[in-house]
């Protein structure tokens, strides 16, 4: 789609939806990129119990308000040579790949442990609509395992991230034998010579 300048009043109303004044003005790759950005951090917050995620909605919705009006107020040989492109291109930022050859063990028990919650909250609406009254405590309990459980999951994985991270620097500097306390201790800026 080609991009072109519009009318300010429509691209401000646009602008004020994450993504929506980009594609307003042609940037599809860009709007579609910051509007799923802000959509997956709502989602993310709410399906965690995580409201403290929300904060992000909030610097997201600047970014997307003020890149919209921005490039509405370019000149228009500003504006032809700015380029439509993804927002965030994982698979190069992080080497998503060669993430997901690594630990495809852990990636593999991270999508059964999301499908077996789907299934379990799933199972637990379907019990709390079918049982009888006397047995609606068993799906409500299983209810708010359920709703609690990736919540949890997502603890215990950041923590096992953590621990990781901390146990690779040890094997890093294991590996190439300098002490832990060296590598610290060195100091940051090499030109300089003490006094």
């Amino acid at each position: 789609m080609k991009t072109k300048k519009k009318n300010r009043f429509f691209t401000f109303c646009m602008s004020c939806i994450p993504g929506a004044g980009e594609m307003y003005m042609g940037f599809m790759k860009t709007g579609v990129s910051l509007m799923i950005l802000f959509v997956l951090t709502i989602i993310f917050a709410v399906s965690l119990h995580q409201g403290t995620i929300a904060v992000f909605c909030v610097v997201e919705w600047f970014y997307s308000f003020f890149h919209a009006n921005h490039l509405a107020s370019l000149d228009d040989e500003e504006f032809a040579q700015v380029e439509d492109k993804y927002l965030l291109k994982l698979d190069e930022v992080i080497g998503m790949k060669d993430f997901i050859e690594k630990y495809h063990k852990w990636v593999a028990y991270g999508l059964i442990l999301i499908g077996i919650s789907f299934l379990w909250n799933t199972t637990a609406e379907f019990l709390y609509n079918v049982l009888p009254n006397p047995f609606m405590s068993l799906a409500k309990l299983m209810w708010r395992v359920g709703d609690y459980m990736p919540s949890i999951l997502v603890g215990i994985g950041v923590i096992f991230i953590g621990i990781r991270m901390i146990m690779g620097k040890k094997e890093r500097t294991d590996k190439i034998g300098i002490p832990e306390k060296e590598i610290i201790d060195m100091p940051s800026d090499s030109g300089k010579q003490e006094e």
